[in-house]
């Protein structure tokens, strides 16, 4: 058994999700139901998990990412079926998990057989063989940031997840009492932290599928007294464009900002308004290969350091390197960000065969990102 869920059922009676269809979902009800899935699946395999924004998929998560020698690979349901039957060719799962309505689009390509119904979600099992041979510290594996149509994926380990969530917390002091949103699908790293910062925390995750730009998202907020959600930029160029000043809800603590960099304009205005209503606004710097999250700018250096990333949450560095890969000590001079931590992922992987590989970071990550420091030390991408 893993050890990422394991206290879960110390917060008992508190909610841990709230869904549309079933209402609120404690932590003894989640992790009950969760038993019982791991109890219909067997170790030394490959899941191929498909992500939706509903409770019985994060059931199903819970249990597969707790079983013992279990890879999981999740990708989410808006990926192309030909796309989905070129991975399950290409990394010969023992499970597939998904939505009942989806199935239906791959039983006529995959020989596939129920092992566990529950409400619109089943798990099946493949055909294929079990795997003996591929190497279990390979814990989680997460589709790069766009490569929806490549089946390149970010091999975690279960150290790289547990590292970095814990470091999350701490930085956003995420506690029992919060409740939060999701904004986006579970299958893209940055969704996927939020919801288990939140699970590891005790607190609450409201589950929901709709756009910010759709009145219901923010009747949803203030129903459940939401207390933050996060966004990748895309998101708050809309929050501008709608004016959500208007929607915003008493019960909002804080906003969270990651998955690429936002244009100073759009930075003041949420800035200001989180000002105004006495929210914090926390700008958010990461990576799916670092699980996923590097950095962040507290809200008391916002304003003084605008267009930040911040600097590296406790315990992890940031080094610039020039094109020799050899460091850059001086302010304001242009490198590429080399980053140093636990939760630098494994590798890559393009199949079945990469899932014998073990650690080739060796908590070192290239990230590609140029960037520069200042004086204090902040980052920021140029």
């Amino acid at each position: 058994m893993s050890n990422l869920f394991k206290d879960l059922k110390r917060y008992k009676k508190k909610v841990s999700l709230i869904d549309e269809k079933f209402g609120e979902i404690t932590y003894s009800q989640l992790v009950n139901e969760a038993e019982k899935v791991k109890k219909k699946i067997a170790s030394n395999s490959v899941a191929l998990l498909i992500s939706d924004n509903k409770s019985e998929f994060i059931t199903g998560y819970i249990a597969f990412l707790q079983k013992k020698n279990i890879i999981s690979i999740i990708i989410d349901q808006t990926f192309s079926v030909n796309f989905i039957l070129k991975i399950i060719s290409l990394y010969k799962p023992n499970y597939f998990f998904c939505s009942n309505r989806l199935k239906e689009n791959f039983k006529k390509n995959v020989d596939l057989k129920t092992v566990h119904d529950f409400h619109d979600f089943s798990i099946y099992r493949t055909n294929y063989n079990f795997h003996e041979k591929v190497n279990f510290k390979n814990f989680l594996l997460i589709s790069t940031s766009g490569t929806t149509q490549n089946p390149k994926f970010v091999r975690l380990s279960e150290e790289n997840l547990k590292d970095n969530l814990y470091k999350i917390i701490a930085s956003l002091k995420i506690t029992k009492i919060h409740r939060t949103i999701t904004t986006m699908p579970l299958a893209y790293s940055y969704g996927l932290s939020i919801l288990n910062s939140h699970l590891l925390s005790g607190a609450t995750t409201v589950l929901n599928s709709k756009s910010v730009i759709d009145k219901n998202f923010w009747l949803t907020i203030k129903k459940y007294k939401v207390n933050s959600f996060g966004g990748v930029p895309e998101l708050y160029k809309y929050l501008k464009r709608i004016n959500f000043e208007k929607y915003i809800s008493k019960s909002i603590t804080y906003l969270t900002q990651a998955g690429g960099k936002l244009e100073e304009k759009t930075l003041k205005y949420i800035g200001e308004i989180c000002k105004k209503k006495n929210i914090k606004f926390y700008v958010m710097y990461g990576q799916t290969e670092a699980a996923p999250r590097i950095s962040y700018l507290d809200w008391k250096d916002f304003f003084f350091k605008i267009n930040s990333i911040g600097k590296p949450l406790r315990g992890y560095k940031i080094k610039l390197v020039d094109k020799k890969k050899k460091i850059i000590n001086k302010i304001n001079t242009k490198g590429e960000i080399m980053f140093l931590g636990k939760n630098v992922s494994l590798g890559y992987a393009n199949n079945l065969n990469d899932l014998k590989k073990g650690d080739e970071n060796n908590q070192k990550l290239y990230t590609g990102d140029l960037a520069k420091k200042d004086k204090q030390n902040f980052f920021y991408i140029v």
